[in-house]
C-alpha cells in the first residue's frame, strides 16, 4: 500500500509544460531561422486570426484584407534574419501595419478636393455604436473610400496627429482632417441608415 502511495505521489508530483504564448513564438521564430515549411505554416495559422482585424480595417474588403496579410508575412519571413529577439507578435503586426499603410498608399489621397478645417478635432461618443458588433463596424468601415479608410484607421486607431499622418503618407494636414471629417459623416449616415 505504501509502494503505491508513493507511486500516485510521483505521478501527481510530474511537472507538466504548458506551452505559452511566448514558448509557441519562440518555436515559430526559430522555425521561420531555419526556414522550415512546417513553421511557415504554424506561423500564418497562428498569427492570421490576430492580425486579420487590422488588416480588415485597412482594406475595403476581405480580399483586401487577405493581400495585406499575405504580402505582410511575406515580409516577415523573407526578413526574419532582422528580427531582434524581443516581442515578436508587436515586431509582426508593425510589419501588418505598415503594409497595409504602403496598401492605402496605393490610392491618391491628393485628388479628393479637400478643406482645411480649423475647429479642434474633438471626440464624439454614440450610443448607437454601443449596439453594434465587431463585424457590423468593420463592415461599415468597408463602406467607406479607400484613402478615407486608411486616413481615418491612422487618426482613430494608431492614433497619429494629423500632422504625422501628412508626413506618412506625404498629403497635406488639410487633407487628412478633411478625410478624418468625411469619414465620421459617412459613418453616421451609414449607422443612421441600419
Amino acid at each position: 500500500m505504501l509502494l503505491s502511495v508513493n507511486l500516485t505521489e510521483s505521478v501527481f508530483l510530474k511537472k507538466v509544460e504548458i506551452p505559452t504564448r511566448v514558448n509557441i513564438e519562440n518555436e515559430i521564430v526559430t522555425g521561420l531561422q531555419n526556414q522550415s515549411r512546417e513553421a511557415q505554416e504554424r506561423f500564418y495559422k497562428h498569427f492570421f486570426p490576430i492580425m486579420y482585424p487590422t488588416a480588415l480595417r485597412y482594406g475595403s474588403s476581405q480580399e483586401d484584407a487577405h493581400e495585406i496579410i499575405n504580402t505582410a508575412f511575406l515580409k516577415v519571413i523573407n526578413t526574419i534574419a532582422k528580427y531582434k529577439a524581443q516581442n515578436f507578435g508587436g515586431w509582426v503586426r508593425t510589419i501588418v501595419k505598415r503594409t497595409a499603410i504602403d496598401y492605402g498608399r496605393k490610392f491618391n489621397y491628393d485628388k479628393v478636393s479637400t478643406v482645411e478645417i480649423l475647429e479642434i478635432d474633438e471626440h464624439t461618443y454614440n450610443t448607437a455604436l454601443a449596439d453594434l458588433n465587431v463585424e457590423d463596424i468593420l463592415k461599415l468601415f468597408s463602406k467607406l473610400p479607400n484613402a478615407t479608410r486608411v486616413v481615418f484607421n491612422l487618426f482613430i486607431f494608431e492614433e497619429l496627429s494629423h500632422d504625422e499622418i501628412a508626413k506618412k503618407l506625404e498629403i497635406s494636414k488639410g487633407t487628412s482632417k478633411w478625410h478624418v471629417s468625411n469619414a465620421r459623416k459617412l459613418l453616421m449616415d451609414l449607422i443612421k441608415s441600419l
